[in-house]
């Protein structure tokens, strides 16, 4: 993957997760500054997703603490093969709301 598709992929994945929150009702805020994206639920916690571009990873942090994705095999994973999709909906029920990605 290069830096383009780097980028590419990785808005789609923050639209994703607007859109997803929204569909499903969730009072949440989503907010784009720089290489990060911050997710505030209505209880004032956070989710941070941040572009790793040297890296060309995906962090997550919240509740459940700190997790770095690599695109592999179509997908994002943490070395150990964590999804990401999973990782951020399990974060955000630590968070206090139920969703489905």
């Amino acid at each position: 993957m290069n830096i383009t598709e780097f980028h590419q992929n990785i808005e789609q994945v923050w639209q994703k997760i607007e859109e997803d929150l929204e569909e499903q009702g969730i009072d949440a805020d989503c907010e784009t500054q720089g290489s990060v994206f911050t997710i505030t639920f209505d209880n004032r916690t956070q989710i941070v997703l941040n572009k790793q571009e040297p890296l060309l990873e995906l962090w997550l942090a919240g509740k459940l603490g700190g997790f770095h994705f690599a695109f592999k095999n179509d997908d994002w994973l943490t070395n150990d093969g964590k999804r990401f999709w999973n990782v951020l909906t399990e974060t955000c029920a630590a968070h206090g709301e139920t969703v489905h990605f």
